[in-house]
């Protein structure tokens, strides 16, 4: 099979980023690399999909990369984790001698699984400020990715997702369920709630955004749910209005620094200069959207806001809000800028890397730090809702109608050829019941 039908089964699968991208595989694909890295670091706090899906699908992982360097031509292949996954390595001792692929372990730091931070640490090369690992001659892919490619070149769509769910329910796991299934049927298959009042981060402790609707749907990227009581720290730090956060953020901030001594991006050498930003509270007009361009290269990890800030600010909500400035008025550093103000990497960047232990402590999840082992389950939702539009690029087009019947992995809306995006897969057998612009709900039979 030659590249472009291996890329065609890939985009014709359905396959993206799993690990909260949602870029499409077979685009990313398209390029001739040196390297590809596998990232099963597992940035996230209380997450352990990644690490199930190297256990339980170990053999399509290794069959997922030598199908992306046979496309690529990639002449090396590194397996990323972290050092509290080292025991996964034993499990490819096999398969690391028949491919002669090589792994990485990272220290238990966040936010070890930052692609920027992988190909730094495994290669030597750092991103262009704003760039992706293409342009040093690298692709990254999360590790249920590839395993999605290897799967997809066996002609079986994405219609399963791995996902860990924990926190306020009885008994934390990780499984795998229909891409589409509501969070409260993942709650159910967790045992249930420990609390009366829940919320839920998606995606993770540190980077996830908090929804209260239990009736949202697991989509192509989600990597975990989190339960937290509505009243946790997260929860109301993460949904604090903009108003609130800014108003304090200009009253209390001292200028300390803390937020960017501690920043990984700034660390390597990129112009990222939180408490910089945090004077732009202070401005208006033109000198606030100069201030501005230092939140440009910011990867929203919150390491400023959760760990640094020694006053409980909000850096990295004034960062983002900074750069919805910049983006509207199209502005950004020049070459000329970017060249005298991208550093070598600090001195002192791996002694001020942030231990996953202290993020537990700081974030007050120790209570739920607790193994979230893989177990099969054999729930099955009374629907789905599949979403058209969580891949980057055009949203799918729906290719089914309400009453249509429909069996599990059909193709029930497509992106045309031309345009980036994949197909989407009906995850269940049933019966359309629902379609408007942003999803299509199937009622199982």
């Amino acid at each position: 099979m030659d590249k472009n039908q291996l890329l065609k089964k890939i985009r014709d699968a359905g396959v993206i980023g799993a690990g909260g991208a949602g870029f499409p595989a077979y685009k990313k694909l398209d390029a001739r690399v040196d390297h590809i890295i596998a990232n099963g670091a597992e940035c996230e706090p209380l997450l352990y999909k990644d690490r199930e899906t190297m256990i339980q699908a170990k053999e399509e992982l290794f069959a997922g990369l030598e199908i992306m360097q046979n496309i690529t031509g990639a002449k090396q292949v590194t397996i990323a984790l972290k050092e509290k996954n080292r025991d996964v390595v034993k499990g490819f001792n096999e398969f690391i001698t028949r491919y002669g692929f090589n792994t990485f372990i990272n220290r238990d730091v966040y936010p070890a699984g930052d692609e920027y931070v992988l190909v730094y640490e495994i290669t030597g090369k750092r991103i262009p400020p704003g760039g992706i690992p293409l342009q040093v001659g690298c692709v990254v892919n999360n590790t249920e990715t590839i395993v999605n490619i290897a799967r997809a070149v066996k002609d079986i769509p994405v219609t399963a997702k791995f996902i860990t769910i924990t926190g306020a329910v009885k008994n934390p796991l990780t499984t795998i369920v229909p891409v589409g299934i509501s969070f409260d049927d993942c709650i159910q298959i967790a045992g249930g709630l420990t609390t009366e009042h829940p919320a839920v981060l998606t995606g993770g402790a540190m980077m996830g955004g908090v929804e209260f609707d239990l009736s949202l749907p697991i989509t192509k990227t989600t990597g975990g749910l989190i339960i937290l009581p509505d009243d946790h720290y997260l929860v109301k730090k993460k949904t604090a209005p903009q108003e609130t956060y800014a108003r304090i953020g200009h009253g209390q901030c001292d200028q300390c620094s803390m937020c960017t001594e501690l920043c990984p991006r700034y660390l390597l050498g990129y112009p990222i200069e939180p408490h910089k930003v945090m004077r732009s509270l202070q401005m208006t007009g033109k000198a606030k959207e100069r201030v501005s361009l230092w939140a440009q290269y910011c990867c929203e990890c919150n390491i400023c806001t959760f760990i640094a800030c020694p006053e409980g600010l909000d850096p990295k909500s004034i960062c983002v809000d900074a750069k919805k400035l910049l983006k509207e008025n199209n502005l950004s550093r020049t070459e000329e800028e970017l060249e005298s103000l991208f550093h070598p990497v600090h001195p002192s960047r791996q002694a001020r890397e942030v231990p996953i232990a202290t993020v537990y402590q700081r974030l007050g999840l120790k209570a739920y730090d607790r193994h979230a082992p893989f177990v099969e389950n054999h729930f099955m939702p009374e629907q789905v809702n599949i979403s058209l539009n969580y891949h980057v690029g055009t949203p799918a087009v729906p290719v089914v109608k309400t009453g249509d019947r429909v069996k599990k992995g059909r193709v029930i809306g497509i992106v045309p050829e031309d345009q980036l995006g994949c197909p989407v897969h009906a995850s269940i057998d049933g019966a359309v019941t629902r379609i408007d612009e942003r999803e299509i709900q199937i009622k199982a039979n």
